[in-house]
């Protein structure tokens, strides 16, 4: 009897909490909800997404996004002064409203039937503050149409086997709409700053889950990339506990939606209230994104009427036991080169061009129409194919006096294939500190390379750049010379931008951003108590993780080795000392000549240089803010335009060289 009333009451107990925590109804609550203050956010992504294109601006109010002051007509952004003309128009049409609003906060009354139509978008309550508010907070958002349409049509090829992913590992399935907010379904897509693939993963979280090095770039791979955002977002979840907060986290950051929550609490609360120093626009909006994106993908056509979605992609895979180069395996399965390329975006050009071998343990994806696929796939390649190690990169740094012949000769190359290899022509000029990539026999010329022209290195060899703190660690300045002498560094421009002209051609014409530059040498070793110590200088993008995967060790090895505390920021040009013992001197350097090589072609194959324009520092400018928020520029790429310069401590009057890069189609 006691016993049948303790279950009664467990049962009384368990019944109580059921209903409190689910609703009548509500068996299976929507983990994604839609909270009050953020309806008119997701209401304006929709529009976004299915009512303006690529060729219109959406001039809207930054916080209140009801507000929506008008469309700009934009050109095409692929055109060739599409970046400066745009630009053009949407400053003129900001400078309207701004006009209108000034007006308003002056308390004028409205006579046009603009100033009119501009006051009533505020509401009856709106007073002269409000409208002096609302002056900063004009902005331009271009709109999306035609891009979400592209992704619908993509997203058929990988939906499916994302849903599947995201059950197996006990997550949303509705998570598999959140490509169409970070890349519109394309595995191709490379931003400015380096994030890559479907996902939009950066190189930093990337490699947390996945393999990212000079052979492959997981991130490239669709269904890969897919298992490596199901653990970062199972992460994010299992930290905040709430899907709202642990999507806005895929965007800002899991450490910094911690912040968040710590100071507001909920979701709503942080959406409405929290001011976090990087916490701006984008975070603030990433989940009404993503909540607008799912609504109109689940109903696409009453937006977009019938489209032909690609089919489910389904491949047969081939383990690799070894090292194998890709024109082997081609040929051997009577696959299409280009057919074949097309269904390993993990894989990177120098593994196309025959620089380096396909990796071992690799899954080749191979075609699902393959003449007779059991049987090859059975048998697995002949080990002939098979290669014991991976081939050696190797460069060279050049020396003041070299020239290009000098050096094939050195190494046994012909003049002809060192041009080739590092995008030089004949008249290319080379400098000291710049790393010229020495090919391998019978290497085919990798394309995409920048070209300037060729004289001897004659410049005075670098003196180390002044160490100085950034806000990310690791980041440091190259040390190749160029014509930025020729500059005029008393002249200040006042064309949009702030200060922004078109630089003259002999600041530019040695510089070649194909190229990567820096100290990447071990400048000495020394044995300290039997070990091998190595001592090394810190170059730009670099931090201690990538030493310690370089190097097989932990970060807290290095930071020990070094007396490093755990918030110690390594600083530009710093000597650090890393241990050689589990790697040779050889293969760090070649580790980290392959990690800047990889950056530089990565950039170079999805964007050109278009122009370079020279900047006047105005008092209060940041390198970081006038890299992502102004020029849209990585630091990396700025500081190969300004080597001479410190970027990270600024002065009016300096003048930088600007590059305009355009995305290539």
């Amino acid at each position: 009897m006691r016993n049948n009333l303790r279950l009664s009451w467990y049962l009384l107990i368990f019944w109580a909490v059921w209903n409190v925590a689910v609703p009548a109804g509500a068996a299976s609550p929507d983990p994604f909800p839609i909270f009050p203050a953020m309806a008119p956010n997701v209401a304006f992504w929709e529009k976004v997404y299915t009512r303006y294109t690529t060729r219109q601006g959406i001039l809207h109010d930054s916080r209140n996004l009801s507000v929506i002051y008008g469309i700009v007509p934009l050109v095409e952004p692929a055109g060739a002064r599409a970046r400066k003309i745009n630009r053009r128009r949407i400053k003129n049409a900001k400078l309207k409203y701004r006009r209108i609003l000034e007006r308003l906060a002056l308390g004028v009354a409205p006579r046009t039937a603009e100033e009119k139509r501009v006051a009533r978008l505020f509401g009856p309550g709106a007073g002269r503050r409000t409208f002096r508010r609302a002056m900063a907070r004009i902005r331009c958002q271009v709109g999306q149409k035609n891009r979400f349409r592209e992704g619908l049509i993509r997203s058929g090829a990988y939906l499916d086997e994302i849903r599947r992913i995201f059950r197996s590992e006990g997550l949303p399935e509705d998570l598999a709409y959140l490509p169409h907010v970070e890349s519109s379904f394309d595995p191709a897509a490379y931003s400015k700053f380096g994030a890559a693939g479907m996902w939009q993963f950066t190189r930093s979280t990337g490699r947390l889950y996945m393999q990212i090095d000079y052979t492959l770039d997981e991130r490239r791979d669709p269904l890969l990339s897919t298992y490596a955002a199901a653990q970062l977002l199972k992460r994010n979840y299992r930290q905040l506990r709430d899907w709202p907060l642990a999507i806005t986290a895929y965007n800002h950051g899991l450490s910094g939606m911690l912040r968040a929550k710590k100071t507001r609490g909920g979701y709503e609360a942080v959406f409405k209230s929290y001011r976090g120093r990087s916490f701006k626009f984008a975070s603030r909006n990433f989940y009404a994104e993503f909540i607008a994106a799912r609504r109109v993908a689940k109903a696409y056509r009453r937006y977009f009427g019938r489209l032909a979605i690609q089919p489910p992609a389904r491949h047969p895979m081939l383990k690799l036991e070894g090292y194998v180069a890709f024109r082997d395996v081609s040929r051997h399965l009577g696959v299409d080169p280009e057919t074949l390329k097309a269904l390993n975006p993990a894989l990177r050009p120098p593994v196309f061009s025959g620089r380096k071998y396909i990796p071992r343990g690799y899954r080749l994806r191979l075609p699902d129409d393959l003449r007779g696929r059991r049987r090859l796939l059975a048998a697995g390649l002949p080990p002939a194919l098979y290669k014991d190690r991976q081939k050696r990169s190797r460069f060279y740094v050049v020396r003041r006096g070299d020239t290009p012949g000098a050096i094939a000769r050195r190494h046994g190359l012909k003049l002809s294939e060192l041009l080739a290899a590092n995008g030089l022509s004949k008249r290319a000029t080379i400098y000291p500190g710049q790393n010229l990539r020495l090919p391998a026999p019978g290497e085919r010329p990798f394309a995409g390379q920048m070209v300037a022209r060729v004289r001897p290195a004659v410049s005075p060899a670098p003196k180390p750049e002044k160490a100085s703190r950034g806000p990310q660690p690791g980041t440091a300045m190259p040390d190749s010379r160029t014509a930025v002498a020729a500059i005029d560094e008393n002249r200040s421009g006042q064309a949009d931008g702030g200060g922004v002209q078109r630089a003259s051609a002999a600041a530019v014409s040695a510089i070649n951003p194909g190229l990567v530059t820096g100290n990447l040498r071990v400048e000495r070793v020394v044995t300290r108590g039997g070990r091998t110590i190595g001592i090394i200088r810190v170059q730009i993008s670099e931090t201690l993780g990538h030493y310690a995967k370089w190097l097989g060790v932990s970060t807290r090895r290095i930071r020990r080795l070094n007396r490093f505390g755990r918030t110690r920021v390594i600083r530009i040009n710093e000597p650090i000392r890393i241990p050689l013992g589990k790697v040779t001197r050889e293969a760090f350097e070649e580790k980290r000549y392959e990690y800047h090589k990889e950056i530089t072609e990565d950039f170079l194959a999805a964007y050109r240089i278009q122009e370079v324009q020279r900047y006047s520092v105005k008092s209060g400018d940041n390198i970081w803010k006038l890299c992502r928020d102004v020029f849209e520029v990585p630091f990396w790429l700025l500081s190969r335009y300004n080597p001479d310069l410190d970027l990270e401590r600024l002065s009016p009057s300096q003048t930088l060289l600007i590059p305009v890069v355009r995305q290539i189609s």
